[in-house]
């Protein structure tokens, strides 16, 4: 559960951090995006293992699809910072955080031992709401304007 802590502190840090200060909205809730999305690219290559086990046995080449998506991940981060791909990214991005929530709800009932997985089904709770926050936010920062 550790990394949902993690992940709502880097969305919302950015926000709090920098309210007082001429730093545009909108600018706050994109770092917020890149600075989540940094941190879950760069898991795709600190928990390679832990990754490949969350997605199902009959899926090809799970490993170089950790690594695929990693990097998309972080070039995503960067991409969202940049104004005239920031809309594009964020469709992309929530079109990409819709299609690994299954990854995430498997991952979930066969208790990978994995940032906060293991808990099993009830992990599904908070990971479920979690993934639409991140939709949403996205939505709301990158792609509705």
């Amino acid at each position: 559960m550790n990394n949902i802590a993690i992940i709502l502190a880097l969305l919302l840090a950015p926000c709090l951090a920098l309210a007082s200060t001429h730093v545009p909205e909108l600018l706050r809730g994109l770092i917020g995006i890149s600075l989540v999305f940094i941190f879950t690219g760069l898991g795709h290559f600190m928990k390679t293992a832990a990754m490949v086990q969350m997605l199902p046995p009959w899926v090809p080449m799970r490993k170089p699809m950790v690594y695929a998506s990693g990097v998309f991940e972080l070039i995503a981060a960067v991409a969202i910072l940049i104004p005239v791909l920031s809309h594009w990214t964020g469709t992309v991005l929530c079109v990409f955080l819709f299609l690994i929530l299954p990854s995430n709800i498997y991952a979930a009932l066969q208790r990978v031992d994995f940032g906060g997985h293991g808990a099993g089904p009830v992990y599904l709770l908070v990971r479920v709401p979690l993934q639409l926050l991140l939709i949403g936010w996205t939505y709301w920062f990158a792609v509705r304007r």
